[in-house]
């Protein structure tokens, strides 16, 4: 009889030494609940969620008109040790409890706060790969940012330099100074070699004001405009990324794990995962004959 509990006290310890702590502890995941196709891209982040946590797992869909104190009711009622927060309504809960338990926030272009999690604003240096892949003759990336994209510009510079590119950034502070600062920029540009990038910034890629501008030079230029907004390849830049919301879930249950283990905020962090949107035409008019090869490193092409 002893032998026999000692030979499945052994079977225990094994199974507990070897089942990964992401596995073993109970995760919680709030969202916002949103109507279609809105709703899509939470699925995809919740199912690379569950396939990286499939145990012990709580998921809660926040209604629009659910206040704090019942989606807090909910947490504190089943007491996980961890939380993903996705969304507006998801961080609303995160400032709460952040300091109690481990906590990522995702689903939102964060910005350093206070809180850990991963931002939908891309990484540079993944988007300079891109870059390096689909215009290999460029050496300078020029970008026009406010103060509130200072955190990604900093990253960016030192993720330009390791991959050998110049990185000329100018910071300003309104439309009007990003006008004039564009139009310097452009007429000084040599489009052989130099690009200009644009970042997720409400003021330096405004929608109505910026983009159709930059878009219309550098068409006229023969210049490589990219950028970080999906959108913008479809408008004409020559490529945009967008997430891969599967494994952006993976990474954040990866993060909120680091999390419990280190006792160590992660800080942000820009997104990782990303899929390349291209616009076919625009590379056409700039001289570039992708093969077949890269273009299956495509997810999205323009015009469709």
């Amino acid at each position: 009889m002893v032998l026999g509990r000692r030979f499945i006290y052994s079977l225990f310890l094994c199974w507990a030494t070897s089942t990964p702590l992401a596995a073993r502890e109970s995760l919680a995941v709030v969202y916002p609940e949103v109507p279609s196709p809105a709703n899509l891209v939470f699925e995809e982040i919740i199912a690379g969620i569950q396939s990286a946590h499939p145990n012990k797992l709580m998921i809660k869909a926040i209604q629009n008109s659910e206040s704090p104190d019942e989606s807090l009711a909910w947490v504190n009622e089943n007491q996980p040790e961890m939380l993903i927060a996705l969304g507006k309504r998801g961080y609303r809960i995160a400032k709460y409890i952040y300091k109690d338990r481990p906590v990522a926030i995702g689903a939102l272009p964060i910005r350093p706060n206070g809180i850990s999690g991963i931002s939908l604003l891309a990484d540079p240096g993944i988007i300079f790969d891109s870059l390096k892949n689909l215009a290999p003759d460029i050496k300078t990336i020029n970008v026009v940012y406010s103060p509130g994209s200072r955190w990604l510009i900093a990253i960016a510079a030192e993720q330009a330099q390791a991959k050998g590119l110049t990185f000329n950034h100018v910071e300003v502070k309104n439309i009007k100074d990003a006008i004039s600062t564009y139009d310097k920029l452009l007429e000084n540009i040599n489009p052989r070699t130099d690009a200009v990038w644009l970042p997720v910034d409400k003021i330096t890629a405004h929608e109505q004001v910026i983009l159709p501008n930059l878009l219309e030079k550098s068409w006229e230029q023969n210049l490589v405009l990219f950028s970080s907004k999906p959108a913008h390849a479809k408008r004409g830049a020559l490529f945009s990324v967008f997430p891969d919301n599967e494994a952006l879930g993976q990474q954040l249950v990866k993060m909120v794990t680091d999390i419990l283990v280190s006792k160590n905020d992660a800080g942000v962090i820009p997104l990782q995962n990303m899929k390349l949107a291209v616009n076919l035409r625009t590379a056409a008019h700039l001289g570039f004959d992708y093969k077949s090869q890269q273009k299956q490193q495509f997810h999205l092409t323009f015009p469709q």
